[in-house]
C-alpha cells in the first residue's frame, strides 16, 4: 500500500513538472519572433542614386519593416542596373525594390516573383512619366524635331528615362537609329548634359526633372505614357511567409498617413497601395518598342 502510494505521489509530482515545463515552452515560443526559417531580410534597392545618398534615404523604412517583421533587414545596393538585375534573378536578396521595367525583366527571366505593394510619390501618385527637355533657347519645340539630334538617357534599364521615351518616340515616328543616344547614368547628370550643350535633348522621370535645381534653364517638349510606378518584389528564393509579412508590412504604409511620413519621408514617397503583375502590362508595351523586352 505505502509503495503504491508513493508511486502515485511521483506521477503526480512527474504531470505538474511537465505541465510547467509546457507552460515556460509555450511563453517562449509566444515571445520569440519566428519568420519562416529565416532571421534576416535582404532588401536589394535599385541604385538610381549614389549609395550614401540611399543609405540615408531608406535606412528609416528598413527599421520599421524590422519591427513588422521581427527580423533583421540588411539594405542591399548592387553597383548599377545591371548588376541589380543579375543579381534579383540569381535571387540574392528576399525583396527588391526596382523601377517597374527592371522588374518586367526580372519576371521574365522568373516567372515565380510577385510585385507585393506599389510605390506612391508626392505629386505623381502610383503613376510614372518621363519627360523630353532641351535648354530654354533650344529652337526644338517637339518630339518629332528630335530625329537626327544628339540625345542623352538616364539608362538603357530605366523606365521613365528611356524606355517609355523610346516609345513616344516610334509612335511619333522615329527610330532608335534616327538619334545620337548616349547615357549618364543618373537623371541629374542628364540634365546637366543637356545644360551644358553635349547633348541637344535629354529624357529623365518627370518627378526628378522637376526638382532639378536648375530646371529653370531647361523646357520640357514632350511626356510619355504613364508608367506604373515602382514595385517592392520577391525573388525566387523569397519565404511565402516572409513575402507575406513584409507585403502587410507595406501596405500599412497608406499614402499620407503618420505612418508613412515617418518610414518614408526621407526615401520622397508617401506610401505604397496593393498591386498585381497585370498592371505592369503599359511598362511591357513600352519595353517592346524599345528592343529591351
Amino acid at each position: 500500500m505505502a509503495a503504491a502510494l508513493r508511486c502515485f505521489v511521483q506521477a503526480r509530482l512527474s504531470e505538474k513538472k511537465m505541465k510547467r515545463i509546457l507552460v515556460i515552452l509555450t511563453v517562449w515560443l509566444l515571445l520569440t519572433p519566428v519568420i519562416g526559417s529565416t532571421a534576416e531580410i535582404k532588401f536589394g534597392l535599385l541604385p538610381r542614386l549614389p549609395e550614401k545618398q540611399l543609405l540615408e534615404m531608406f535606412i528609416p523604412l528598413a527599421q520599421y519593416l524590422e519591427k513588422e517583421t521581427a527580423a533583421k533587414v540588411t539594405l542591399i545596393i548592387p553597383k548599377d542596373f545591371d548588376t541589380y538585375t543579375k543579381q534579383a534573378i540569381a535571387g540574392d536578396f528576399d525583396i527588391g525594390f526596382t523601377n517597374p521595367n527592371i522588374y518586367i525583366l526580372i519576371k521574365k527571366e522568373v516567372p515565380q516573383i510577385e510585385p507585393l505593394a506599389l510605390a506612391s510619390e508626392p505629386g505623381v501618385g502610383t503613376k510614372l512619366k518621363g519627360v523630353f527637355f532641351v535648354v530654354k533657347e533650344s529652337p526644338i519645340k517637339t518630339i518629332k524635331e528630335l530625329k537626327g539630334k544628339k540625345v542623352s538617357f538616364v539608362d538603357p534599364g530605366s523606365a521613365a528615362g528611356f524606355v517609355a521615351q523610346m516609345l513616344a518616340l516610334q509612335k511619333a515616328g522615329i527610330r532608335k537609329e534616327d538619334l545620337s543616344i548616349s547615357f549618364a547614368g543618373k537623371p541629374p547628370k542628364v540634365g546637366e548634359a543637356v545644360r551644358d550643350g553635349k547633348a541637344d535633348a535629354g529624357g529623365m522621370p518627370e518627378s526628378v526633372f522637376k526638382k532639378l535645381p536648375f530646371e529653370f534653364m531647361l523646357k520640357e517638349i514632350g511626356k510619355t505614357i504613364d508608367l506604373p510606378n515602382w514595385p517592392v518584389h520577391t525573388t525566387k528564393k523569397t519565404d511565402k511567409k516572409v513575402a507575406s509579412k513584409v507585403r502587410d508590412a507595406f501596405l500599412k504604409l497608406k499614402p499620407n498617413s503618420a505612418q508613412a511620413e515617418k518610414a518614408l519621408d526621407k526615401a520622397n514617397l508617401e506610401g505604397f497601395v496593393a498591386t498585381s503583375d497585370k498592371d505592369f502590362d503599359p511598362m511591357r508595351e513600352a519595353a517592346k518598342a524599345a528592343g529591351t523586352f
